[in-house]
């Protein structure tokens, strides 16, 4: 083991020992203090990397029951049952037909074809695609298919310095690009439908497929440019010549026709979408029961588009393990009174709509510096966030518009699952990437604060 890692296991420990030795006071009792400090204790060990993922969600699970953060185990393993994690499953297998059809190449020689002439072009048509996607598949899996296409890309340079360079900007804008899509409509990302489901859970009430994507795809559509505007000037890439595309889209071998197998995914992914947008208006259609009976179509052998043994392959546990440990801690916060004296510590706020959204935003994104883990910023600060409304006059639907959105775009540190994904790919440094995120965070915290008072009129949050 490394120093940084046997330095996280003996802090994780003295993190556990000192949750006895902490006293309870006011609305924190005992297993309030225990709670703060296994959720403290698992960012230690995702941080420090002292443990796999799935081994440190596994010992914090058996874990609560053991220090009385939960009454029983049942309790501890209520995150694995959430509808929410379900829809992440069912994301893989939709990104799974889309990777292993020819439509990934597909779009890559499209791209290429049609913006190949400068490797910034092809940067923003990637980002873009990226995006557009991932308003209809989860982050991850998205990412995941477009840093296959990104590292494709990459492959057209023969000088190890300009890869490197090139590589830095790609594996950069790619995850940023997906997460800021990923907020254009509620299956975009789980993280969206967390805060919808808390939404419903604290206050009876919801936003609707339609009225998310009037708050989210006009945010999502302005900042993909943004993002990719800082990426290329402040991490400049390697140009191309057109003897490089050539040679790229020759390797591709994409077939000049659509195939069967294509026309199937296109068709069932389409069928998804009109129901998405159905259930604003059907409330018998539930986005994640979608999500999860398109995929089981994808597999179904007389469909023949995705083989199961392969969808199970390509699911990423880890993240599976991740967000449901971190719900079941969430859920052990509410009910242990966490969430309720973090609501204390929230300042009283009187001022305008605007000022609020955007003081609301900072506070979401200072969260997740401390708590780099999305779910984990939905899952504490919902209850907090709803009262903060309360108080301050906001309608608790922005309030949770403002907390989803940031949490889906959570790329200001590689720490979340989607960043993580090519951040492992080492062509860049967390600090190569606050210094193009930062700007992008701010002037999204301005955008939110100017166009969601204004969707809030529109449906009368």
């Amino acid at each position: 083991m490394s120093k940084k890692q046997t330095a996280g296991l003996i802090l994780t420990a003295l993190v556990i020992i000192s949750a006895f030795l902490i006293p309870a006071g006011g609305l924190l009792t005992t297993a309030g203090v225990r709670t703060i400090a296994l959720l403290i204790a698992l960012l230690i060990l995702l941080i420090s990397d002292a443990l796999p993922v799935m081994l440190s969600c596994m010992v914090i699970i058996a874990l609560m029951p053991i220090i009385g953060v939960t009454p029983n185990f049942s309790d501890a393993l209520s995150g694995f049952s959430n509808q929410t994690v379900f829809f992440v499953l069912a994301s893989f297998g939709i990104a799974s037909a889309f990777k292993n059809t020819p439509l990934s190449r597909r779009i890559l020689a499209a791209i290429i074809k049609r913006f190949g002439k400068s490797v910034e072009s092809v940067l923003f048509a990637i980002m873009f695609c990226g995006g557009l996607i991932s308003s209809l598949i989860s982050n991850l899996p998205t990412c995941a298919i477009f840093m296959t296409i990104g590292l494709s890309f990459l492959d057209t340079y023969e000088n190890e310095t300009d890869k490197k360079r090139s590589g830095r900007v790609f594996m950069i804008g790619i995850p940023t690009a997906v997460m800021a899509g990923g907020v254009m409509t509620p299956a975009g990302c789980s993280l969206n439908l967390l805060a919808i489901n808390f939404l419903e859970q604290y206050t009876g009430r919801t936003i609707g497929f339609v009225q998310w994507m009037c708050a989210g795809v006009p945010l999502g559509l302005v900042m993909i440019p943004i993002i990719w505007f800082f990426v290329i000037k402040i991490h400049k890439p390697a140009p191309i010549t057109n003897e490089m595309v050539s040679e790229l889209i020759k390797k591709l071998d994409v077939p000049e026709k659509l195939t069967a197998v294509e026309i199937k995914v296109l068709i069932i992914t389409a069928v998804m979408l009109i129901l998405w947008i159905l259930s604003s208006w059907v409330s018998a259609i539930n986005v994640m029961v979608v999500a999860l009976v398109g995929c089981c179509i994808f597999c179904l052998p007389f469909t023949k588009i995705l083989d199961f043994k392969t969808y199970v392959s390509e699911i990423s546990w880890t993240s599976y393990f991740l967000m449901a440990t971190v719900l079941s801690l969430g859920g052990a916060m509410v009910s242990n009174g966490v969430s309720q004296w973090i609501s204390t510590l929230m300042p009283a706020l009187s001022l305008p709509m605007p000022v609020t959204i955007f003081i609301t935003a900072v506070i979401c994104f200072a969260v997740l510096i401390i708590i780099p883990v999305s779910p984990s910023m939905v899952t504490i600060m919902a209850s907090p966030l709803i009262a903060f409304a309360a108080a301050a006059g906001l309608a608790p639907e922005i309030i949770m518009l403002v907390c989803g959105i940031c949490a889906s775009d959570c790329f200001l540190l590689p720490l979340d699952t989607v960043p993580l994904l090519t951040y492992g790919t080492g062509y860049y440094s967390i600090t190569d990437m606050v210094k193009s995120s930062l700007p992008a965070v701010l002037i999204l915290c301005l955008l939110m604060s100017v166009w969601l008072p204004i969707v809030g009129k529109i449906f009368g949050f």
